[in-house]
This record gives C-alpha cells, sequence and structure tokens, in this order.
C-alpha cells in the first residue's frame, strides 16, 4: 500500500529511527516502541475512509498488531486524498473520538508579520534546557489526559528526539526571551524532508510573536542544513496556531482523519 499523504509519510521518519513500520496490504502498522502507548505513534494507517461494519475488524486488527499487554489504547487513520472522514459512526457509538488534522508544506518560509526582535532563538541543550522544556510542554498540555499521561508520554518522546539528535537526524529548538524559555519545537528529517515536532508556547507569552518567530527562524535554520528540502508541519485545522504557520509561509496540501480510544481505567 502506497502511503501519499506526506504527514503519514513523514510519521514514518520516527518509526524508522526506533520503531517499526510495516506494509500490511490494505493498511500499514507504525509501532513506537519507545512509547507503546504514544497514541499517534502506535497506530494503522488504512487505504481508504472508514464503512459501516468496520468497527469489529479494524479493531481486531489493532489488537493483532499491537500484542503489547501494557497498551490500553486503540488508533486507526486512514489515508484519502480527498480527506474524507467516511463514516465514523460505529466508532464513535464505542467511544472512540474523531481527530482530523491538517497538513501544511514549505519550501521557504517569510519572515511574520509579529516578528519578535526580543527573542533568542538556539538549540536546545543541556539536562537544564531539556527540563525547562518539559515544564514548558506540561504548562501547555491538553486537558483530555491527566498530569501523569503527559508527563510519562513527553519523557518517552523526549528519549527519542535526543537519540535522533545523537544521530544526526535533527534538533529541538527554544525561543528565549531575557533567558526565559517561551516557545519550543523540534524539527527532525530524513531523506530531505523535515517534520515538525511539539510546537509549544507559554500560555503566559502567548499572541507576543513567539511562536512566528520560533518557527521562522527555526525553518530558516533547517533549510539552511542541506539536509532538508521540505518541511512539513501538522496542525488542528480549527485551532487558531494553524494561522501562525501560514503566515510564515506554510500552506495546506491534505486534510488527515483518524480515531483513538483508550481505557481511561488502566492508564497511568
Amino acid at each position: 500500500m502506497k502511503l501519499n499523504s506526506l504527514g503519514y509519510r513523514s510519521q514514518l521518519i520516527f518509526a524508522e529511527f526506533d520503531g517499526l513500520s510495516a506494509d500490511r496490504g490494505d493498511h500499514w502498522a507504525i509501532h513506537t516502541l519507545s512509547n507503546p502507548n504514544f497514541f499517534w505513534g502506535n497506530l494503522l494507517i488504512f487505504d481508504r475512509p472508514p464503512r459501516r461494519g468496520d468497527y469489529a475488524s479494524w479493531t481486531r486488527l489493532f489488537r493483532q498488531e499491537f500484542t503489547n499487554p501494557n497498551i490500553y489504547h486503540v488508533t486507526l487513520a486512514w489515508d484519502s486524498s480527498a480527506g474524507e472522514v467516511g463514516d465514523v459512526s460505529e466508532f464513535m457509538a464505542h467511544g472512540f473520538l474523531l481527530e482530523s488534522t491538517a497538513v501544511l508544506t514549505a519550501k521557504k518560509v517569510i519572515r511574520p508579520p509579529k516578528f519578535n526582535e526580543s527573542l533568542e532563538v538556539r538549540e536546545i541543550q543541556g539536562e537544564k534546557d531539556w527540563k525547562t522544556v518539559l515544564a514548558l510542554q506540561l504548562a501547555s498540555a491538553h486537558e483530555h489526559l491527566t498530569h501523569s499521561q503527559w508527563e510519562d508520554y513527553y519523557k518517552k518522546q523526549f528519549a527519542q528526539y535526543q537519540a535522533m539528535e545523537k544521530d544526526g537526524f535533527g534538533h529541538f529548538y527554544g525561543a528565549f526571551l531575557d533567558g526565559t524559555l517561551v516557545a519550543s519545537l523540534g524539527i527532525f528529517h530524513r531523506n530531505g524532508v523535515g517534520r515538525f515536532q511539539l510546537v509549544s508556547t507559554d500560555p503566559k507569552f502567548q499572541r507576543q510573536g513567539c511562536c512566528q518567530t520560533l518557527v521562522y527562524i527555526s525553518s530558516q535554520l533547517a533549510l539552511g542544513s542541506g539536509q532538508i528540502e521540505n518541511l512539513v508541519m501538522c496542525a488542528d485545522p480549527d485551532y487558531h496556531a494553524i494561522k501562525i504557520y501560514e503566515s510564515v509561509g506554510f500552506k495546506r496540501q491534505q486534510l488527515e482523519h483518524g480515531v483513538y480510544w483508550w481505557d481511561k481505567s488502566r492508564a497511568p
């Protein structure tokens, strides 16, 4: 099965580093072995949107693929060039949530209108920096998971990012205002494609151009490295942050959809 979406294809950057990606014919299986309950890093991606009657077979395929007894989630997505949602009614009736994601790309960036001249943008370095990034992520995390769930997820993800950085596959960047970290993100790459990760701004410093400035400067650094030709950003199509990315020159290319569920009684 050919993965058409650049969003899904760029997800393989991480699975192929320390995980597993496998073409199963009518679907792909993506495993993030270092973080088995990373919902969107351990999933099946089907070659079409769901139809009525797919619930039983798709969830069965997930459980056949992901046999780690500690996994407490199910995530199912589909690769659709037209961005169709399909019939998700069975999944929703069983407590699944629908998530839609816009895929944006850029081969060059433009200086944003709200550029913050006071920021210092640099790579995240050393244990102190990484602890600060963790605190920033936790401060801006959504409320559908608990603090301990998010902390477990971020610690495992940052371990992966640091290993990828050590092997030359990208960097995490921070925007600092008078020495205080106010925004951060990662860009990791393979085969000329760079994928953004965990773009976050401290809630206390929003609407000051911090995110625009960080995305712009980090994109320039990535594109100027000689290793990246195309940048990929995946974002909530209805969240205000997508306008920030568009202000820097990113353009919407595709819309992806997926459904996910987790057993709240087993989650840490």
